[in-house]
């Protein structure tokens, strides 16, 4: 993108209208990415286009014992992965990029699939999610002799996307929530119901799809 119309699109995201917060404390609250406040204003006639990565299975198994869980195993379900493009026709340097994650699991007797929820992470932060995933996955474990607390909370979280590694009592399990962070990292995990569990050992998984994603990214934002 030129520079004349990166200070444009910098000048219409400032500017975008802001909502009240729920609460009525009255300070603004914006969509939490320049993706998604790109879209609403600063990009009509708009052009949205997705571009499928991969959808990962996520198979059922047991879960470390939450305080106060109802369940004992994760759900089935899988984690769909896109690339988002957004521009203006005629105007290809005017445009936005990001990632999205679709969270669904599996229910009934059938198998349908429930969408939980889907999380969007700007375009420019993608490749980092990538790293810090495959991190986490690699240091999951609590190094021996050290004093071991009762839970580690180890994540990357961003727009309405977090990933993470949780620790209860030397158990580990991997995470993935989507929605308003500073809402959901209120709460322990284990009280957010639509959190979606992942085998660490699937972890790596995740990363390689991630960085799959931020691969064609760089390779869409080229064209």
């Amino acid at each position: 993108m030129s520079r004349p119309l990166t200070l444009a699109l910098l000048i219409a995201l400032a500017a975008a209208p802001s909502a009240a917060r729920a609460n009525g404390d009255g300070s603004p609250l914006a969509p939490p990415t320049v993706f998604e406040r790109f879209v609403l204003s600063a990009c009509s006639p708009c052009i949205r286009e997705s571009f499928a990565i991969a959808t990962l299975p996520v198979a059922p198994f047991p879960l470390p014992p939450f305080p106060r869980a109802a369940a004992t195993g994760a759900r089935p379900g899988e984690i769909a992965i896109e690339v988002l493009r957004a521009h203006q026709p005629g105007r290809p340097g005017w445009r936005s990029l990001a990632l999205r994650v679709t969270l669904s699991v599996a229910t009934g007797a059938g198998g349908d699939l429930f969408r939980l929820g889907t999380g969007i992470l700007d375009g420019a932060d993608v490749k980092a999610l990538a790293q810090a995933v495959g991190e986490l996955a690699r240091n999951a474990t609590v190094p021996a002799g050290e004093p071991r607390p009762e839970t580690v909370d180890a994540d990357y979280h961003g727009g309405t996307l977090r990933i993470g590694v949780l620790q209860l009592r030397g158990d580990a399990v991997g995470y993935i929530q989507t929605g308003d962070l500073p809402t959901l990292m209120q709460r322990p995990v284990w009280e957010v119901p639509t959190t979606l569990y992942v085998p660490v050992k699937d972890l790596p998984g995740v990363a390689t799809a991630v960085g799959q994603a931020a691969a064609r990214i760089e390779q869409v934002r080229g064209n």
